[in-house]
């Protein structure tokens, strides 16, 4: 019997800290025969965990006609896959909905309880089944069968949980909730989801707040609920959107809840899963710009406790232009998780459901490496291997190729091997890279309400509409986009929490706003500058709440007048002339300005000023980052504020540090662009890796050591190349080094291990007990071998 703990953002399986990386491996598509190869394959991957979804429809596929063993089809027979997955040593997450998706028809719910069970079926608001056919999540049919289906599926899991000896260390709950009500802009409207949002005005207002809100009489809040919310009037349309936004929050956490009281009923004792959507398709490409509006619809959710949520991380082929939008996924989600949960992607990219666009191996590296990199303790490859959908479950037909690392016949795609790398550097180095964590240098406030667009009507859908396209253009394609791309590291705090913002811990934080903006956020920003933060505000000041009604307490504060906004303008800012500005607020001040509409120094649109023990720096004007010299002026904004990256470099590469006083350092080098680049790299001021340049490829990337133990008593200080595998024998180690630079140098160091010479190894003791490595070879690959310090050198 082993026992599980979430603590320090790791995952700690009998007291061992574990890096999970998994592959999403579908029993149900794969002949039952060919099971533990596909396992073994996975783990030949540098994999530690298998995960699958468990999908009713397959398992109960008449109603009360369960099979879970495989009488009826052998690839039914979870029981036997779990035993499997133990017999390999591996840990597993199970999936077993009731929503999986998994591109199954009903996206996995039995179609026979949507057939059989209409009424707890979603609505919209013309009273018509939802056009996705997703359930209505608290009717009391759908979860009175939802319980039905966990005693069974439960059943067969819980002998296999990791407290039970067994290999499931993690139990998701559902799938993506909420997603189908946002990409269809269709809200649930069944009259059970109406019945609950009557209760939850009722248990949030007043006789007389619900008045002032809404504008309508108090006696009339169960036809409001019941019928007005279907086709609000413009009078109170601004203030419905917003609130049932934030009764849905609940509403999904309901549930969620209720799955995870109903599982444990049933002995599940391992910490559980929710699932973050939101990568959405442009044209042949994906971007994540979208995504945070999951974190929003999810941000209740993440309170429930022993729950992680897990992000679903689909960027298509990662380029230049759109890497920032995982940066910025990674650290919203940190911003709403719990605290000691890790980072951690339950989907990470490992494929795509259409074979356009054709995915790079290069996409796999760089993406991976970019979120370890953020500080991501987890990664779940979906899809890991291809399969088939048996009778008629596929939502695309027979075929589940996906894109995937094996296919179908158990074939290696060409990723797999990019994959099977970073699987053993992070087996080579998992304990002590645990210990690290990214270290930033400033802090974005992460607003959840300014993504809860997820639906809108004719009254609010010029609102939503601004506030979706300010937040991509000015915020992800703007000064997140200038910051990432000069190594100016940031993480997120969730400005919605309860805290105050600490300005010990959060020095310096970009603020995105628009003209909305609620009453207790203009506060906290308030407080944050009394208690001496430096707060840089882009691009405009608030004036009214997220309920559409005035509020101007920052603005007050501030004591600015604005003039007037103008669109599509030039602009100088401290030196740098003419530039593009796509909209500029006009200040009425002179005091601390540092930026004027070209030719008018008068029309002031940026402007610092002492507020309380902190600074403001207002930069009222918004830009689409389109040109280099656009992100430049972020650079100069940012050392205003006294924040500038800690790197530097001759060439514009990702760079990034995890970091801990005891395990030392790792270097992540992401070059996005196809052609090579080579460096030189200080960090803090001191030149790192001995001064070498350093080439990364064309779409590749490295984790380069340096202090960091390798073995007992054996350290490398610093290295150019990476080290894949470390291999003891008796008297030897022997450490795999993958060739990038035409000359590799390590140094190492260690009073009971010395390095061999051989033909393409050459070594230098350049001081006692360390040791520098030169390799000099034309093959991909090389070798280091270390025998004891006492011993004589042998020569292979």
């Amino acid at each position: 019997m082993k026992n599980i703990a979430i603590k320090d953002e790791k995952v700690i399986v009998d007291g061992q800290e574990v890096f999970l990386f998994g592959g999403e491996l579908h029993y149900f598509r794969i002949p039952k025969q060919d099971w533990r190869e596909r396992i073994q394959q996975v783990k030949e991957a540098g994999a530690n965990m298998i995960s699958t979804y468990v999908p009713w429809i397959f398992h109960e596929y008449e109603e009360g006609v369960t099979d879970l063993t495989g009488t009826s089809r052998p690839e039914r027979d979870l029981h036997t896959f779990l035993q499997l997955v133990k017999e390999e040593g591996m840990y597993c997450l199970v999936r077993p909905g009731p929503y999986v998706m998994a591109e199954i028809v009903d996206h996995g719910v039995p179609t026979w309880f949507i057939d059989n069970y209409p009424e707890a079926v979603a609505k919209t608001n013309v009273g018509e089944i939802h056009p996705t056919r997703v359930v209505s999540y608290s009717h009391p049919t759908f979860l009175e069968k939802t319980e039905s289906w966990y005693e069974k599926v439960c059943a067969i899991i819980k002998p296999f949980l990791v407290t039970n000896g067994g290999p499931v260390i993690l139990f998701q709950l559902d799938n993506e909730v909420g997603m189908f009500h946002w990409v269809t802009n269709q809200p649930d409207f069944n009259a059970s989801t109406l019945q609950e949002f009557q209760q939850h005005l009722r248990t949030n207002y007043t006789e007389q707040s619900f008045q002032e809100t809404f504008r309508i009489p108090f006696s009339e809040i169960q036809s409001f609920a019941e019928n007005m919310t279907k086709k609000p009037e413009a009078i109170y349309a601004h203030a419905l959107r917003n609130e049932f936004g934030l009764f849905l929050r609940q509403h999904y956490k309901r549930f969620i809840e209720h799955l995870k009281q109903s599982a444990e009923e049933k002995g599940i004792d391992v910490p559980f899963v929710v699932n973050i959507h939101g990568f959405h398709g442009i044209d042949i490409l994906k971007r994540g710009t979208m995504y945070p509006i999951g974190v929003s619809q999810l941000l209740e959710t993440a309170k429930i406790e022993n729950t992680l949520m897990a992000g679903d991380y689909y960027i298509g082929n990662i380029e230049y232009d759109s890497y920032v939008d995982i940066v910025l996924a990674n650290a919203f989600t940190k911003a709403i998780q719990w605290k000691e949960q890790p980072l951690f992607s339950a989907e990470f990219q490992g494929g795509s459901i259409h074979d356009k666009p054709k995915l790079q191996p290069t996409t796999f590296d760089l993406t991976t490496r970019l979120c370890i990199a953020d500080g991501m303790n987890g990664v779940n490859y979906y899809m890991f291997g291809a399969g088939e959908n048996y009778e008629n479950i596929g939502l695309f037909g027979r075929r589940h190729d996906w894109q995937a690392p094996l296919t179908k016949s158990g074939q290696k795609n060409p990723h797999y091997p990019v994959i099977q790398h970073i699987g053993k550097m992070l087996q080579t180095f998992e304990s002590s890279l645990l210990q690290t964590k990214p270290v930033v240098d400033t802090h974005l406030g992460f607003y959840p309400d300014y993504y809860m667009t997820e639906f809108h009507d004719e009254h609010t859908k010029h609102m939503v509409d601004q506030i979706q396209r300010d937040r991509e253009t000015f915020m992800a394609n703007g000064i997140a986009k200038a910051l990432r791309v000069n190594n100016i590291i940031y993480d997120a705090i969730n400005v919605q929490d309860d805290d105050e913002i600490d300005p010990n811990k959060v020095p310096s934080l970009w603020m995105f706003t628009t003209e909305w903006m609620d009453e207790n956020i203009q506060r906290k920003l308030v407080s944050y500058l009394e208690n001496g933060g430096k707060l840089i505000l882009f691009p405009t000041i608030p004036t009214k709440t997220l309920k559409n009604v005035p509020c101007t307490i920052l603005k007050d504060y501030i004591n600015v007048t604005v003039k007037e906004t103008k669109h599509r303008v030039f602009g100088q800012i401290d030196q740098a002339d003419n530039v593009l500005i796509d909209r500029a607020e006009i200040y009425e001040t002179t005091d601390g300005a540092f930026a004027h509409i070209e030719d008018k120094p008068d029309e002031v649109i940026a402007f610092e000023k002492q507020l309380g023990k902190g600074q403001l720096y207002m930069f009222g004007i918004g830009m689409d980052h389109g040109f280099h010299y656009q992100n430049d002026i972020i650079v100069e904004l940012a050392k205003r504020a006294g924040i500038q990256s800690r790197f530097t470099l001759e060439e514009e590469l990702d760079i990034t540090v995890r970091s801990s006083p005891e395990k030392g350092d790792f270097f992540f080098l992401q070059n996005f662009d196809e052609f090579k680049k080579t460096t030189t790299i200080a960090y803090d001021g001191t030149t790192l890796f001995g001064g070498k340049e350093i080439s990364i490829p064309m779409r590749s990337g490295l984790m380069l050591p340096v202090n960091v133990p390798l073995h007992e008593d054996l350290f490398i200080e610093y290295g150019t190349g990476e080290i894949y595998e470390t291999v003891q024998h008796q008297d030897e180690i022997s450490l795999a080094i993958k060739m990038v630079q035409k000359e590799e140098e390590f140094v190492f160091r260690s009073t009971s291990w010395k390095p061999v010479d051989t033909k393409e190894v050459s070594i230098e003791e350049v001081q006692e007990h360390t040791y520098k490595v030169l390799i000099s070879t034309t093959e991909d690959t090389a070798s280091i071998r270390f025998q004891p310090a006492f011993a004589n050198a042998i020569q292979p």
